[in-house]
């Protein structure tokens, strides 16, 4: 991952809810406000998830960190 796309990411991100940091180019993202959350991987199965901070059910199994923050925008967009 360049950090053009991270930066990309983090820019739809924080679109959405301003607050999105990162914990190294190309890893973990998190916002702590309400509606952000946490899009890290697992280190085991080197998929990616997400965690809402608004109490929704997490969401796993996402190939890449892009699909991860596109589903993230899109759960939160569809709400």
């Amino acid at each position: 991952m360049t950090n053009t796309n991270t930066q990309t990411e983090l820019n739809a991100l924080n679109a959405i809810c301003n607050g999105w940091t990162e914990a190294r180019v190309g890893g973990l993202v998190c916002n702590p406000n309400a509606g952000g959350g946490i899009i890290d991987s697992n280190l085991v199965s080197k998929t990616w998830f997400i965690i809402f901070n608004d109490g929704r059910k997490m969401q796993e199994g996402y190939k890449t960190r892009e699909d991860a923050v596109e589903a993230f925008a899109a759960s939160v967009l569809s709400r």
